[in-house]
């Protein structure tokens, strides 16, 4: 009989509810609510990476392009306005970082957790509920389907009935028309038909009886189903009341329209780009970069070589460093000159530089003139030079360098005809005259210093000074300094 009644429940002649077995539709229910809870937590997590996503691209926009701005030939106001796109982006963005913790760490778990708590998995699969409303449901139907069934099976009696009714009197008659038929035959076959007609009698009337009987079950059964049905009602309900709450939370989430500091963001990114003021900017950068900048204009400055030598931007000496006289070429003659360090801060003038005179009076000025130094040094004649060396023997606390020597070498470095050179004269004193050869290339950025390229041969005539910078001469005579670093001695 239970299997019978299995039968019947499957068998669904229409998309009725009442018909039996279409309960089922609403059992599946409690299934599908199951999986739009995970469908739901999917969207969710989905959202979540996109707005986190996002939130990494403003913030990586806004970053670059503020070092662009900051870096860039842009100033002023209009500058600062620029520059509020990418504080826009990066505030926007932590706000959307906010919105994605908020989805995944708020509606994701409490969507989570109601699921949890509304469906309760079983040991043999399936959830809990289902069953439920699977059992509540056929227990509800069991009673009605029962007579349903026996409603059909006295229906197929009688249906057979009269179709056997039908076929006996059609033979009968046909065997009135027949001639060669007997009586006896004729008979039974009237028999036949009355018999067929009894028996179609008594299943109609069992098959109006089952129908009053299932008649009489009906309203029981409606009743039944319509409380297991209003119980699953209800749970459904809850689970769309649910969804409602757990969406407008999304939604306030989502909408920043609605948070004060997205209002505050765009209401500072509109008063920096209002500010913009182009009088402003330009009025900056005539003062930054234009007329209106200050301007150290030329003043009348007593001349000194060596004054103008310390306050070059290759030495930058300090007083108490001692003093060097450069030498000072023969007219005529591309031979150079050693050059005398003393010990004292006091410097030997020359030409009408007056005496007692301090050199370092304004050494706080930043940059002098050098372009006269090297034109003087190669225009002094040997009147000069003589009248330096008898200055300098008169300073006795003055102690002589190794590029000066006043022992008689048997040759004269200041001879008219130019024959006498201090670099062959194997009595000079050592680092006086130094073949090099230079291992970079150098281009003179002053007035007074050397150019050359790498490999080009010129010779060291002077020490190496606290700064790095030599003193030497090239082939063609030239005369100036060089950093010591950038040449190698010739063995």
């Amino acid at each position: 009989m239970s299997g019978n009644y299995d039968d019947s429940m499957i068998d669904v002649s229409s998309d009725s509810f009442w018909e039996v077995g279409n309960y089922k539709r609403t059992v599946r229910r409690v299934d599908d609510g199951n999986r739009l809870c995970n469908d739901l937590m999917n969207c969710l997590h989905e959202r979540a990476r996109i707005e986190k996503s996002y939130a990494q691209q403003l913030s990586e926009w806004g970053k670059r392009w503020r070092q662009y701005v900051d870096k860039g030939p842009q100033y002023g106001t209009l500058e600062r306005a620029w520059s509020a796109l990418c504080t826009e982006a990066e505030k926007v963005s932590d706000l959307h970082m906010e919105v994605k913790a908020a989805l995944m760490g708020e509606d994701f778990e409490k969507l989570k957790n109601w699921q949890r708590d509304s469906y309760h998995k079983q040991m043999i699969g399936g959830f809990k509920e289902s069953k439920e409303a699977e059992d509540g449901f056929r227990k509800a139907q069991k009673p009605w389907a029962k007579k349903l069934k026996e409603v059909d099976t006295m229906k197929k009696s009688y249906h057979s009935a009269c179709k056997e009714e039908k076929l006996a009197a059609s033979r009968e008659t046909n065997s009135k028309l027949e001639s060669s038929n007997s009586p006896d035959a004729q008979k039974k076959l009237q028999e036949k038909v009355e018999k067929c007609q009894q028996e179609v009698q008594k299943t109609k009337e069992r098959y109006d009886k089952s129908l009053e009987e299932l008649d009489k079950v009906t309203p029981q059964y409606m009743e039944n189903m319509e409380q297991v049905f209003e119980q699953w009602q209800q749970f459904e309900d809850k689970r769309i009341s649910f969804f409602r709450e757990l969406l407008l939370e999304v939604k306030q989430h989502l909408d920043l329209s609605t948070d004060h500091r997205f209002q505050t963001i765009y209401q500072t990114m509109e008063d920096t780009i209002s500010a913009t003021d182009a009088e402003e900017d330009l009025k900056w950068f005539r003062s930054n970069h234009g007329p209106a900048m200050p301007m150290n204009w030329p003043q009348f400055e007593d001349w000194s070589i060596d004054l103008n030598r310390t306050l070059s931007r290759r030495e930058k000496k300090k007083p108490s460093e001692g003093v060097t006289l450069t030498g000072i070429n023969q007219t005529g003659s591309d031979q150079p000159v050693p050059s005398v360090k003393t010990s004292s801060s006091l410097t030997v003038p020359t030409k009408s530089a007056p005496v007692g005179s301090n050199p370092f009076e304004e050494e706080q000025e930043e940059e002098k003139e050098e372009e006269e130094e090297m034109a003087v040094e190669q225009e002094t004649t040997v009147n000069h030079i003589s009248v330096e060396k008898e200055k300098i023997k008169t300073v006795g606390s003055m102690e002589k360098t190794p590029d000066w020597s006043d022992e008689d070498t048997g040759s004269n470095p200041f001879s008219a005809n130019g024959e006498g050179n201090p670099f062959e004269d194997e009595s000079a004193p050592p680092g006086v005259a130094v073949a090099v050869r230079a291992l970079y290339d150098y281009e003179g950025q002053e007035q007074d210093e050397l150019s050359f390229q790498a490999g080009d041969e010129l010779t060291k005539i002077g020490d190496e000074d606290d700064q790095g910078w030599c003193k030497g001469q090239l082939k063609d005579g030239k005369l100036g300094l060089y950093p010591a670093n950038y040449v190698e001695a010739i063995q």
